[in-house]
């Protein structure tokens, strides 16, 4: 059997048909621009043939060495995590008019869609203390990137201060954003595992001191909580600062931590990104995500906004509520080379999954959804730190869902050997020296696990 008959559903004399038609005497002369250095000499080596039955079979022993978190308790974190997901989502995600719903281009048979993104867009707005949120871009990462664009634009500036820690893959992201672009970051190091902000604060100071012409911020980025878990002090001072020199402020956010911390909104940040993921999403191998990005109202900021802005009316002669796309500022097809962006797709199935999510649970539901993820995590720590030769919190400062931990003596992969075989993921590896695990508690997490985790780690230690 030759390797084309075994992916071509025709018979032989149907090819050979369609060949003289074509003027060709073998279906590889389709592929003879192919270099023949790295063509297949022989066929590939591989088992079988067997049906559909056999394969299936096999692939289910090969899928049944995976680890799941319905197998084992996770504590991975580090902007995304495990969450629990209602019923009535899965429920609701399986309408054929939401997830296979088409880009909501024409509104006058797309009001359904619009409007469940308007919803969502108003309902992160409320949860960050924003007057805008855009729908939507890809994951954290690309809307920092984004973002740190956006104060380039504005300010005319080229040197953006990103105070650390921050996730090396939100780096990565927007250095790949900022590549071909003359922006610079410019890093202050971490501080006993929090964002210094008395360094940032000097920074800032010597900048506002500056003429007007000398200066060179477009503006600052941190993230609160930060990607050890802990919460920068002074946030008030530091947009103050940042603000009397014209400079921008975005921050990065858990959503959920915003239930109950004040909002970036209302210590006066201008722009806020965050990944909407834990907003209801489940944990899909990586994807797919949900970038938030939302800013305060500035006119002249709007068409610095990519992706979408969904805007709500009235219809024509009627009171009746009508919805569409008031703003795009996308590269595809409105703006071309006048793009603020080159995004080519949103996140929309994930963001009305965010929008049913924060529906179903309510206001005060998110609050106390927040306050016990929270609790839960500072109960796991409280009593991690009682074991002999383990320090948690090992940053400084108050944390909300996530901690850094040191297990003395350990290495990372005895840790997690000994861990995994006994059912649990104790969390990211930070670093190559000693062993300093990124510990992220959520939902799913229940006391009995915290607790069976907890001797789990004595065990380890002794």
């Amino acid at each position: 059997m030759s390797f084309y008959e075994s992916y071509i559903g025709t018979s032989e004399s149907e090819r050979n048909e369609m060949l003289t038609a074509i003027g060709m005497s073998d279906i590889l002369e389709l592929f003879s621009e192919i270099p023949e250095g790295i063509l297949l000499k022989k066929p590939i080596e591989l088992p079988g043939p067997y049906s559909e039955a056999e394969l299936t079979r096999i692939f289910a022993k090969i899928a049944k060495k995976n680890i799941d978190p319905s197998t084992i308790v996770s504590f991975l974190g580090g902007g995304v995590r495990q969450q629990y997901v209602p019923a009535v989502l899965e429920e609701l995600m399986r309408r054929g008019e939401l997830y296979t719903a088409y880009t909501p281009y024409q509104p006058e048979v797309s009001q359904g869609m619009l409007q469940l993104l308007f919803e969502y867009q108003s309902q992160v707005a409320e949860l960050l203390g924003m007057d805008i949120v855009n729908a939507s871009m890809y994951d954290w990462g690309s809307a920092m990137g984004e973002t740190i664009k956006i104060m380039h634009r504005i300010n005319k500036k080229n040197k953006i201060i990103v105070a650390l820690p921050i996730s090396p893959n939100r780096i990565e992201v927007t250095n790949a954003y900022i590549k071909y672009t003359d922006i610079k970051l410019e890093f202050i190091p971490s501080k006993n595992g929090n964002v210094d902000s008395e360094k940032l604060i000097e920074i800032l100071e010597i900048e506002a001191a500056k003429d007007k012409k000398e200066r060179e911020i477009a503006g600052i980025y941190f993230e609160y909580p930060n990607y050890y878990g802990t919460l920068i002090e002074n946030t008030e001072k530091i947009c103050e600062l940042t603000h009397a020199f014209k400079g921008l402020v975005t921050v990065g956010v858990d959503p959920i931590a915003m239930a109950i911390l004040k909002t970036p909104g209302e210590f006066g940040a201008d722009f806020v990104v965050g990944e909407g993921q834990l907003l209801g999403n489940p944990v899909n191998s990586g994807g797919p995500l949900l970038g938030i990005l939302a800013s305060r109202f500035e006119r002249k900021w709007i068409r610095q906004v990519p992706g979408r802005l969904i805007g709500a009316t009235t219809e024509l002669e009627s009171s009746s509520a009508g919805y569409c796309i008031t703003l795009q500022t996308r590269e595809q097809h409105i703006r071309r080379e006048k793009a603020t962006s080159n995004i080519c797709s949103n996140q929309a199935l994930t963001a009305v999954v965010a929008s049913i999510y924060l529906s179903a649970l309510g206001k005060q539901g998110v609050i106390e959804l927040a306050e016990s993820i929270m609790n839960r995590a500072h109960y796991l720590a409280n009593e991690l730190n009682k074991i002999d030769g383990v320090t948690a919190p090992k940053s400084n400062g108050f944390f909300f869902s996530e901690f850094l931990a040191e297990f003395n003596g350990l290495t990372h992969d005895k840790l997690e050997k000994i861990c995994i075989d006994k059912g649990f993921v104790p969390g990211k590896a930070i670093g190559e020296d000693g062993c300093t695990r990124l510990i992220s508690v959520s939902e799913p997490q229940s006391k009995e696990d915290l607790d069976n985790f907890i001797a789990c780690i004595k065990e380890v230690m002794q």
